[in-house]
């Protein structure tokens, strides 16, 4: 008996030991990046003459692997580009069509940092958490802006396979409260994400002639003028320095690169260079109504889309151009003016990358993938426009036509629109005539107005066709695939030790040289704060929006309720507009859908539907209920973005500065924002001074009030009136602990003051909030004076 019990004890243990050494072996064939160094082949003796190096160094790239230049405009209409049908000239992105094909199709996000995510991984955003901007991140998983090494990015995996890489322009994908200078940097561009060199902003947008300037991780002054002399725009020394660092890596590198350049046009503000702001003057005074059937003309002329095309009636919620005053008309002619300027400025200096690369006889050799938009056009602008865009975002009701007037004289007038010195947007109106043939525009996740870019891609190594169209449903997701399959370079199992999870997306490359091919993509869910929908298999299922994207309306947040969804259904290959409803006819069809929807959602993280409404509807979800609360502050800390610094905003606070003052002491205490949207606490011509701007709309400032002399402690102290956002609130003002002043804020503001501005200590960096400084630049605090500045967030 004992015998037969060690006999099977036996037996178990061989089949245990074969079954970890099948594991072993398994274990040993999987693809991990980073690599470990190659073995070394050399030959070691006791001296040198009996010795042979063998060289071990990165890993290398396969022989003959092409470049990658990945390009990515932000906010531009669908038909925005002259080869989609558009007005506006866009002879770069029309090249890479007319030199390879044309996606009718290739569907994004409906708004910027989930495409992004989306893009550079190859995961669905919620995927990777980012279900909403960066900016509204909340305490969900597909909504935390939280990846890891599970979901790695395209950048990491070439890097990690020899590839020299960079990206220039808008990042997006770090949270904010992470961008500030010391941190932490893992999900900065040159972290987890994998890019060697980044050179451009972290956030959503910014001032085009004072962006907030990253080089790596380090914010670095803004320029004053360009490569050539000229004055500071951002299109163009992001063009200049992606010429200069494919210069370097030509010279210096024995290795293919991979480029992102993805500018901050045409995302507003709207911000054109002096002496391109009239190359469209007169050629929108039609208006939109009648612009749009202008382009749909075009666009059937083209064979972009079926003769029988139809457009769907302009929603109720948008107004007819004729109904405006003369006045009125004349403003908004001019937003679609700049817009235009703004998109062939931006396409001309992607046009000198890809001249450079021609030059230098590298072109050929680069699969390009130009992408017009990250999402639908823009539909922040309200229908009238905006001087100061912010106004949307932060919640508050849009302005009249005849508000907007007196706002745009006050800052400058028709002639200052397209420069530094406003927020500028156009109308939501122009957004809609831009997404022809679709329906709708950005944030509406459920109609392709909102999904849908314009795309070229060029590699006649590869592509024969030239200037074809593609009909097949792609997504964004399948690019990183594709760039896989081309440059030769394998999927990789496990990153920094990491399982790495299945890619949803599917190569293009299946479709380059057959344009009958069935799509490799047939399903596809998209949903951004409530506004959802899923193609599948030549159907799409919209639901219909509970909302107008370009209003934060309460009523409609409160009622919302994703479950009560009504549908839409279009049969996308009769009717690739989504212009004929079938539902009713299809009731079936819907419920098929509806399912597989919700199927989706669960498989990818999407739930909470609507979670990025959670900062305004679930305080609790917000990183600010549980953000740093005590903040002990220096003059070495400045260009720190809005979100990384103190939240200071429709909430209770108090701030207590420190000095030594005598008859030389000025300067900026603190600032946050700019003269559209900040607050400021300075000291000029010897009087403490506090300014406040609720987004430009209204102008609230404390006259001053003497300081004496000697060591003193100054005091603000912040307490809101109403508990709500953007309610009115208190300000009251302290020297050594006595009351000298307050001053009443009729709004504050909930959000954010700017999308592009800096929170500062001793100084005011970017654009000034108060403009009686301007004279003195940052207006630094007089050296050695100014000893800490105390921030408690109640």
């Amino acid at each position: 008996m004992k015998t037969v019990k060690l006999l099977s004890y036996l037996l178990i243990l061989m089949l245990f030991t074969v079954s970890c050494t099948t594991q072993e072996v398994k274990t040993t064939d999987e693809n991990s990046i980073p690599y470990p160094l190659n073995e070394w082949k050399g030959v070691q003796e006791k001296v040198l003459a009996d010795s042979k190096p063998d060289f071990v160094g990165p890993h290398k790239p396969k022989k003959d692997s092409p470049n990658v230049l990945v390009i990515m405009l932000d906010d531009a209409g669908y038909s925005n580009a002259s080869s989609f049908g558009g007005a506006i000239k866009t002879p770069t992105f029309d090249k890479i069509g007319d030199e390879g094909i044309r996606y009718t199709h290739m569907s994004v996000c409906a708004v910027c940092s989930p495409t992004r995510g989306a893009l550079l991984t190859g995961y669905n955003n919620h995927t990777i958490g980012l279900g909403n901007i960066t900016e509204f991140a909340v305490g969900y998983p597909g909504y935390n802006a939280q990846m890891d090494y599970s979901t790695p990015s395209i950048a990491k995996i070439l890097t990690d396979n020899g590839y020299a890489t960079a990206a220039f322009g808008k990042w997006h994908n770090t949270p904010m409260e992470e961008a500030s200078p010391v941190g932490p940097f893992q999900a900065w561009p040159t972290g987890m994400w994998g890019f060697e060199y980044f050179y451009g902003f972290l956030g959503g947008e910014t001032n085009q002639f004072h962006p907030l300037l990253y080089e790596n991780n380090t914010a670095i002054e803004t320029p004053k003028t360009n490569a050539d002399g000229s004055p500071y725009h951002l299109s163009q020394d992001l063009a200049d320095q992606t010429i200069r660092w494919i210069d370097n890596w030509k010279g210096l590198r024995d290795a293919p690169f991979f480029v992102y350049f993805a500018p901050g046009a045409i995302h507003a503000p709207l911000h054109v260079p002096k002496d391109w702001r009239d190359k469209y003057k007169g050629q929108f005074d039609q208006g939109w109504d009648v612009y749009r059937e202008e382009v749909l003309a075009r666009q059937k002329k083209l064979g972009l889309v079926p003769e029988n095309t139809k457009l769907v009636p302009r929603p109720e919620s948008i107004p007819a151009f004729d109904s405006f005053s003369e006045e009125g008309k004349a403003f908004l002619r001019r937003q679609m003016e700049i817009n235009a300027a703004f998109m062939e400025h931006v396409d001309y200096n992607v046009g000198r990358i890809i001249k450079h690369l021609d030059e230098m006889g590298e072109l050929d050799n680069t699969l390009v993938i130009y992408l017009t938009a990250d999402n639908g056009a823009t539909a922040e602008g309200t229908t009238t426009g905006a001087v100061s865009e912010l106004l949307m975002q932060n919640g508050f009701p849009p302005l009249t036509m005849d508000q907007q007037l007196e706002l745009l004289e006050k800052y400058g007038g028709l002639e200052e629109w397209g420069g530094p010195n406003m927020n500028n947007h156009f109308s939501v109106a122009w957004a809609w005539s831009t997404s022809t043939p679709f329906q709708w525009i950005k944030q509406v996740a459920s109609h392709f107005g909102g999904t849908v870019s314009a795309t070229a891609i060029r590699y006649p190594k590869m592509i024969q066709a030239k200037g074809e169209w593609r009909r097949q449903f792609q997504n964004v997701t399948d690019i990183v695939p594709t760039i896989l399959e081309v440059t030769g370079v394998e999927q990789p199992d496990f990153v920094n030790g990491q399982k790495v999870m299945e890619r949803p997306g599917k190569s293009l490359v299946y479709a380059w040289n057959n344009p009958d091919a069935k799509t490799n993509h047939p399903t596809q869910y998209f949903e951004f704060t409530g506004f959802m929908g899923i193609y599948h298999d030549g159907w799409t299922l919209a639901g219909k929006p509970y909302r107008i994207p370009w209003s934060v309306d309460p009523k409609a947040l409160a009622n919302f309720n994703p479950l009560n969804t009504t549908w839409e259904l279009y049969n996308i290959d009769e009717d690739p507009g989504q212009t004929v409803n079938m539902a009713d006819q299809y009731p079936e069809k819907v419920k098929e859908l509806e399912k597989i929807f919700w199927e989706e959602v669960k498989k990818y993280d999407v739930e909470p539907v609507g979670g990025g409404l959670a900062r305004m509807l679930q305080p609790e979800a917000n990183p600010a209920a549980v953000a740093k609360k005590h903040w002990e502050l220096t003059t070495n800390v400045y260009r720190v973005p809005e979100a990384a610094g103190p939240y200071i905003k429709s909430n209770n606070y108090q701030v207590n500065a420190y000095i030594t003052a005598d008859k030389t002491t000025e300067g900026v205490i603190y600032a946050v924002g700019d003269h559209m949207g900040g607050q400021t606490l300075f000291i000029k011509d010897g009087k403490l001074r506090y300014s406040f701007s609720t987004l430009g709309v209204l102008w609230q400032d404390f006259a001053g009030v003497q300081i004496p002399y000697g060591e003193l402690k100054i005091t603000l102290k912040h307490t809101m009136k109403e508990a709500k956002l953007n309610g009115p609130s208190l300000v009251e003002f302290f020297i050594n602990d006595e009351k000298v002043g307050d001053l009443d804020i009729q709004a504050t503001v909930y959000g954010a003051y700017t999308g592009h501005e800096t929170f500062d200590i001793g100084r005011d960096e970017g654009m000034p909030v108060n403009l009686e400084y301007e004279a003195k630049g940052k207006f630094m605090f007089t050296t050695g004076q100014l000893h800490k500045v105390v921030f408690d967030i109640k």
